[in-house]
């Protein structure tokens, strides 16, 4: 129940941090519409419960085959006030690409790393380098291979 707490304290910060206050209004508006009073707590642990957990959905990731991906870097992290899923929907619809193109997001404090096809990655970093993301101005590459 430790890791339970800790969980649902992170996303309390994520959700204070959710960049589009309207989207989170208008869905706690539906909410409140259609679902009693007396009910919405239980819809709440039941969304939890039902929630993928974080490691089953890394195990998903690693069972991508990694020699046809390229790990690009990107200078947008947790300090811009976003979270991995808007950063990733801002890759997509920048390089013109699905979003089930992009394999992961490694979301750090100052920058991130995002998995894609090395058959579309060079495409990724010419529409995206120099673009504007949340008034910062977006430098991505390949990243670095990692030194043992």
């Amino acid at each position: 129940m430790a890791d339970a707490e800790l969980e649902i304290k992170k996303l309390v910060e994520e959700m204070k941090l959710y960049n589009d206050p309207k989207e989170l209004e208008k869905t706690r508006a539906f909410i409140r519409k259609n679902v009693p009073l007396s009910m919405r707590g239980y819809l709440l642990a039941y969304l939890y419960m039902k929630m993928p957990k974080k490691r089953e959905h890394a195990v998903r990731v690693e069972r991508v085959e990694r020699e046809n991906m390229a790990s690009l870097y990107i200078n947008v992290g947790k300090n811009s006030r976003s979270n991995p899923r808007e950063l990733a929907a801002f890759v997509a619809t920048t390089a013109g690409i699905k979003d089930s193109d992009i394999a992961g997001v490694s979301f750090k404090q100052n920058y991130s790393f995002i998995s894609v096809d090395k058959g579309i990655a060079q495409s990724v970093i010419d529409k995206v380098n120099g673009k504007e993301f949340r008034g910062r101005k977006v430098k991505i590459n390949f990243s670095k291979e990692k030194e043992n």
